[in-house]
């Protein structure tokens, strides 16, 4: 079992990820960022290449069309089901910087999917949730 955002947990996380259906014409890139971890700020890129994701980019290098940032205890509520990410939004509890439409509304189809529910659900099966 990995902890939640570890190295080892976002390496698990990759290898899910790119095994999930693509959907053509659906590109961009998502950084997301999760602060006061047990493992200090986390953040990670997803690249979206034709509706998969190609790659999962540890560190806070490089470009994003968006960035979607977390408390850690609202990321656990989020990645654990229990909490919509539209409602944490809404509520303030993450914020999203940069293309917010490109996130919210192209990417849904990925993010979004019931591949994408059941990836996290598995991976949550098999995770630490470590107090921050």
């Amino acid at each position: 079992m990995a902890s939640f955002l570890s190295e080892d947990w976002i390496a698990e996380f990759a290898e899910g990820a790119a095994l999930l259906p693509g959907r053509p014409g659906l590109d961009g890139v998502v950084r997301f960022a999760v602060s006061k971890t047990p493992h200090g700020k986390v953040q990670f890129r997803l690249v979206v290449v034709d509706g998969r994701v190609a790659e999962v980019i540890p560190g806070r290098e490089g470009d994003q069309d968006a960035t979607v940032t977390w408390a850690y205890p609202d990321a656990v509520a989020q990645f654990r089901g229990e909490l919509d990410p539209d409602e944490a939004f809404m509520a303030g509890r993450c914020k999203v910087e940069g293309d917010y439409a490109r996130y919210v509304f192209r990417l849904r189809p990925v993010f979004g999917s019931p591949e994408w529910s059941e990836l996290l659900a598995g991976l949550a099966d098999r995770s630490t949730f470590d107090e921050a």
